[in-house]
């Protein structure tokens, strides 16, 4: 062991973070383990009509926030009480810090607080991290990280010295591998790879996981309550229940538990993830139209401006290529640094396609309408165009590929 003022050898990083041999197999890798809020606390309020949930991204490497453990704890204890929704301000015990005071202005607000590292996205995206196998990871350079916590617990500091510099594109990539081909029964399973004439071009996490977040709650629910103790914490859960409005329960938290251990379990997990995501069926149809060439154009008249800017500065000098947008509505909301408020929607870049054949790129724009739009505002997200910024990178990606 080492103290904390000692770096970790490259031996201690791996035994303290990447999976062990007899974990690899199929059978047990890759895994997800959730961590159940009896630790915390006796019981929590659940309401019957949760409000929509909108995701938070909290910037933690600002010298104001940097090393801060009592962030980091205060995000833990706040996920940790995800039964809650909007009712986490009824547990006495979620004190904000500073830092987090915005929070507390949006009382009864159903919010998810997720820690922003400088270099990566790992403790957001660890669910989504946890659903991809072996193979594809090894395939894209990626290590081999011991099963997965939901919600994320401690700080991550150490990690990043064993993930790759650009672990955010390369991560993108093999979730990219990994789901795609769900959305297209029937096709290769290298699809999206060298041979196939449509090639990612930009995908945004952000779209997935809130959906990640809500199959692993599901899997959770699905292992039941921890058991009340004693008849002095039942009396305190009746008395507690007795102070409740209308549709308001106050219940023992749910066990902690595996929502998903080996490759099957995972996979599984994936298809429940894109069947909540694909509700009614939108992105499935814009995906299947892509491949069949039938297109159509179909975006707010906000990106207008962007869309002729994108095809211009694209087809300067080169052979026309057709530009496609395409609006995704009703998901999520995800602020931070990739998001962009305006009134009460919020829109971020979800995936960007190329047709090398056709010569043809498709850009999927998602929104969401947003409760809590002044969050990035005060969080320093807004005011800086995000989405722009996202399809000057498309763009640029477009024209290697197009001169390769």
């Amino acid at each position: 062991m080492t103290s904390e003022t000692e770096i970790p050898s490259r031996e201690e990083l791996a035994e303290m973070f990447l999976a062990h041999k007899d974990d690899l197999g199929p059978e047990a890798f890759p895994a997800l383990r959730g961590i159940s809020s009896g630790f915390m606390y006796q019981f929590t309020p659940e309401p019957e009509s949760p409000k929509p949930p909108e995701y938070v991204y909290v910037p933690m490497n600002r010298p104001e926030t940097a090393g801060r453990l009592d962030l980091w704890a205060a995000i833990t204890n706040w996920n940790m009480a995800w039964e809650a929704a909007d009712l986490r301000h009824e547990i006495e015990s979620l004190e904000m810090p500073p830092g987090l005071e915005w929070v507390d202005d949006h009382y009864e607000k159903n919010i998810y607080l997720l820690p922003l590292t400088s270099r990566h996205h790992y403790p957001a995206y660890a669910p989504l991290y946890h659903l991809i196998p072996r193979r594809t990871l090894e395939r894209f350079g990626l290590p081999l990280l011991e099963r997965g916590n939901w919600p994320t617990y401690s700080p991550m500091g150490m990690i990043d010295r064993i993930l790759p510099s650009d672990f955010d594109d390369r991560f993108s990539r093999a979730f990219a591998s990994h789901l795609w081909p769900l959305l297209h029964p029937g096709s290769r399973l290298d699809a999206f790879s060298s041979e196939d004439p449509i090639r990612v071009l930009a995908h945004n996490l952000d779209y997935w996981l809130p959906y990640a977040y809500q199959v692993v709650e599901n899997r959770l629910r699905a292992l039941g309550r921890v058991p009340v103790e004693n008849d002095e914490q039942a009396r305190r859960i009746r008395e507690a229940q007795s102070r409740m409005p209308e549709g308001v329960r106050i219940a023992r938290p749910y066990y902690g538990g595996y929502a998903w251990m080996g490759e099957d379990e995972a996979l599984e997990a994936t298809r429940q993830m894109v069947e909540i995501a694909d509700g009614r069926g939108r992105l499935r149809a814009v995906l299947d139209a892509i491949r069949s060439g039938h297109v159509q154009e179909d975006f707010s008249s906000r990106w207008s401006h962007a869309r002729a800017d994108f095809e211009r500065k694209l087809n300067h000098n080169r052979s026309k290529t057709k530009v496609v947008f395409i609006e995704i509505p009703d998901t999520v909301p995800v602020q931070g640094p990739e998001s962009e408020v305006h009134e009460s929607l919020l829109w971020e870049d979800f995936l960007a396609l190329l047709d090398v054949k056709e010569r043809r790129i498709v850009v999927l724009l998602r929104n969401g309408v947003t409760a809590v739009g002044e969050i990035s505002r005060i969080l320093g997200y807004a005011n800086h165009s995000p989405v722009s910024k996202a399809l000057a990178r498309i763009r640029q990606r477009a024209v290697a590929f197009l001169e390769a």
